[in-house]
């Protein structure tokens, strides 16, 4: 399509470079567990291979050392570790396509971020679909939006389930609303301290309520279930992906590697020599599976 300038009108010109922007991404890597492994022969994992996640455990208090039963080589035999298979089988993908000539007139790189955002946005659905009552059994009732305030966060975190979590790993997520009205608390919207760059940075909140992994206003938690936010040790659900994808062929596609949002996507690029359309796909490669079952807390609105 021609662009038409108006005796070089600013106004036009400034219009040529508005972008239409999509909803806020969330960042799985809320989700600690990002695996890109190899395979139990050693070889790098590609798409359809499965990893294997070790969870770890060892309960129980230590015991007095006795030199005559020499104790030291009596094992303690409460530790384990169990294995979580994640199988990488999941592929998705957007696709632009654009005349060769629009690429003389157009900067093609803010839709394929926006592309690439949608690739993950639907990366984020899939994943954040596991936090379920079916997977984690654990929950608290935070009630509705309106009454949601910094008292109940630390209620939250009062949890003896809660309390189990590593502070260094504990976080905190909370739908718009709920984030929204956090952040209208008075001992939070007053406090001198608080830094305007967002509420994953306030001091205040990692400090208070003791979620050092940070707190996150999160756009993409499923509403079923009356899921309203979650708490997360970062180990409650495991994502996989390749450390290898499918060879470059050059014959008939570029192929390059782009990350976004702490994850590697595919980039592929083609031209259709009979008409000029080229296309550009960004794809996703990944599976993700429950890790840790008491991983993750659900918050639920009744």
């Amino acid at each position: 399509m021609a662009v038409v300038l108006a005796n070089s009108d600013i106004q036009v010109l400034a219009a040529e470079a508005c972008i239409q922007e999509n909803l806020p991404v969330d960042d799985l890597r809320f989700h600690a567990l990002n695996l890109s492994a190899q395979t139990a022969g050693g070889s790098p994992s590609v798409f359809s291979d499965t990893v294997k996640v070790p969870i770890y455990s060892a309960t129980g208090a230590a015991t007095v050392f006795n030199k005559a039963t020499n104790n030291y080589e009596t094992a303690d035999a409460s530790q384990g570790v169990t294995y979580k298979d994640v199988v990488i089988n999941n592929r998705k993908k957007r696709t632009i396509e654009i005349d060769e000539l629009d690429l003389l007139r157009l900067d093609i790189g803010p839709l394929i971020r926006m592309e690439a955002e949608n690739v993950m946005r639907t990366m984020v659905d899939d994943v954040n679909g596991l936090i379920t009552v079916a997977n984690f059994a654990s929950d608290k009732v935070v009630g509705v939006a309106g009454s949601f305030d910094s008292d109940v966060v630390i209620d939250i975190r009062a949890l003896d389930q809660v309390r189990k979590y590593p502070t260094s790993m504990r976080s905190l997520a909370l739908n718009t609303d709920y984030g929204i009205a956090l952040q209208k608390d008075p001992a939070i919207k007053n406090h001198n301290t608080l830094r305007p760059e967002g509420l994953s940075s306030s001091v205040l909140l990692t400090s208070f309520a003791k979620f050092d992994g940070g707190l996150y206003e999160m756009e993409q938690i499923p509403s079923a279930e009356n899921l309203v936010g979650f708490v997360s040790n970062g180990c409650g659900i495991a994502i996989a992906t390749p450390m290898q994808y499918q060879n470059n062929d050059p014959d008939t596609y570029e192929q390059s590697e782009i990350d976004f949002n702490g994850f590697k996507f595919l980039m592929r690029r083609f031209k259709v020599k009979g008409s000029g359309s080229v296309f550009i796909t960004i794809e996703a490669q990944y599976g993700f599976a429950v890790a840790d079952e008491v991983g993750i807390t659900r918050l639920v609105s009744a």
